[in-house]
C-alpha cells in the first residue's frame, strides 16, 4: 500500500460520520418525537426571542456579539439533541410556532427567567458536545447569528 492511499484511507472515516451528524442536525434521520421536545421547543422559542433583542442592539452599535453567538449556539445544541432523539422537522416547527406564540404571552420577568434557563441548559449542551459538534454547531451558529443581525437590520431600515 502507498503512502498516499494509506493517508486518504485513514481520514475517511470522518466523513461518514460528519455525514451522519448533518443527517442528524437536520432530522432526516428523525423517526418519532422525543419527550422532551416540547420543552426543547419552549427553550428555542425563548432563546429566538432573545436572538431578535441582541441583534437590535448589535445593530444599534452595542458590542453584544459574543452573548448573541452564545445565544444562538445554545438554540442550535438544543435543536440537535432532539433532532438526534428522532424529532422530525416538520413535528419540530409545529412544536416551536406553538412555543413562540405561549412565550410571547409570558409575562416579562417570567420570560426572562426562562431565557436564562434555557441559556444555561443549551450552553450546557454546547460544552459537553463532541469536538465535531462544537464544530457543526458553531458553524451553524455564526451563519444564523449574521443571518439574524441583517434581517433584523433590513427589518429596521424598511420598518
Amino acid at each position: 500500500m502507498n503512502f498516499e492511499f494509506a493517508r486518504f484511507h485513514r481520514c475517511r472515516p470522518a466523513r461518514p460520520l460528519l455525514a451522519f451528524a448533518v443527517l442528524a442536525l437536520t432530522g432526516t434521520l428523525a423517526v418519532a418525537a422525543p419527550a422532551s421536545a416540547r420543552h426543547a421547543a419552549s427553550c428555542v422559542a425563548a432563546l429566538k426571542a432573545r436572538e431578535t433583542g441582541l441583534a437590535v442592539s448589535i445593530n444599534a452599535g452595542e458590542p453584544l456579539q459574543d452573548e448573541m453567538l452564545k445565544v444562538v449556539r445554545s438554540g442550535i445544541a438544543i435543536i440537535g439533541t432532539q433532532y438526534l432523539a428522532g424529532l422530525r422537522e416538520s413535528e419540530a416547527r409545529q412544536m416551536l410556532d406553538a412555543a413562540e406564540k405561549e412565550f410571547d404571552a409570558l409575562p416579562a420577568g417570567e420570560a426572562e427567567a426562562r431565557q436564562a434557563s434555557c441559556l444555561q441548559e443549551g450552553d450546557g449542551l454546547y460544552r459537553h458536545a463532541s469536538p465535531i459538534e462544537r464544530s457543526l454547531i458553531g458553524t451553524a451558529a455564526k451563519r444564523r447569528m449574521d443571518r439574524v443581525v441583517r434581517s433584523v437590520a433590513a427589518a429596521q431600515d424598511h420598518g
